[in-house]
């Protein structure tokens, strides 16, 4: 009986999320006298991580995450914060881990005096296409603003869509991608955009996104609930071009009989008809 008890205490032991402490004192924020983490700190993270700043005696003001001279990708354009509030957290994407393991991260703003930075359990299977992931709620007329910075290196030309992942289970809200509000920032809404009861997806074509991201400082998402219930926005991914290879077909080798042939599916096929097969690795028109 006590080697059960002290199995079940070490399998409790184990199931505790764990967490990583990046840094922990006490530092009054402002913009001319910031928070550095460095690289080396983030060693061990891995996307879906949560980075979670604790902090005392907010006043109601800003913190931003910067990193290489600018907002760390993946996270909101500047995080208003509430007099009552204790901590903000974001959650890493590939893109924001990449920045973190080169530059670090340093905690900016104004109006609160950080004691703890630390990272450890958050989401799994976060896209690896993700340029945001995490939860933000969506009410009326909510506007989620992702730094822009969220989208460097980013080739436009590999990409057909944007898709904006929920919990809404429903299609019938109001959505508005702008990248600002005068004139010409919107670049779609819901009668423009694909909406299923998971995502709206924004396409891509005819939009020139590095043209409209070039004067801006950020993408906005603003919802308004409608008619249904308020929910949670989940993740921002980029849905990548899908090649046909239909410039890699070339006529079947009728005289070729040794060959191994495969469907489409992968499957063995013994006597090949009229159609599209694979031999070789090779994409085969017969």
């Amino acid at each position: 009986m006590k080697k059960l008890f002290l199995l079940l205490c070490l399998m409790a032991t184990t199931s505790i999320a764990m967490a990583t402490d990046l840094w922990e004192g006490t530092h009054a924020v402002d913009w001319s006298k910031t928070l550095t983490i460095e690289a080396a700190k983030f060693a061990d993270a891995q996307v879906g991580q949560k980075i979670v700043v604790e902090f005392k005696d907010a006043t109601g003001e800003v913190i931003e995450l910067h990193s290489n001279g600018g907002m760390l990708p993946g996270t909101r354009y500047a995080h208003f914060l509430y007099a009552d509030q204790h901590e903000m957290e974001v959650f890493i994407t590939p893109g924001m881990l990449a920045c973190l393991k080169e530059h670090g991260m340093e905690i900016c703003g104004k109006g609160f005096t950080a004691t703890k930075v630390w990272y450890g359990d958050g989401k799994d299977k976060v896209d690896d296409n993700a340029v945001w992931t995490g939860y933000f709620w969506m009410d009326e007329w909510s506007t989620l603003e992702i730094a822009k910075t969220s989208f460097d290196g980013i080739n436009w030309s590999d990409y057909k869509a944007i898709r904006f992942y929920s919990q809404a289970n429903r299609t019938d809200y109001v959505i508005n991608v702008l990248t600002k509000w005068d004139d010409g920032g919107k670049l779609g809404d819901q009668t423009t955009m694909t909406m299923t009861t998971g995502y709206a997806e924004l396409s891509l074509e005819g939009i020139d996104m590095t043209a409209k991201l070039a004067d801006v400082d950020r993408l906005m998402v603003q919802c308004n609930k409608e008619g249904g219930n308020a929910f949670n926005f989940t993740d921002i991914v980029l849905v990548k071009k899908v090649s046909t290879g239909v410039h890699e077909l070339s006529a079947y080798p009728s005289s070729n009989t040794s060959e191994v042939i495969y469907n489409l599916a992968g499957q063995k096929v013994q006597n090949p008809g009229k159609g599209l097969y694979i031999v070789n690795g090779k994409k085969i028109l017969r």
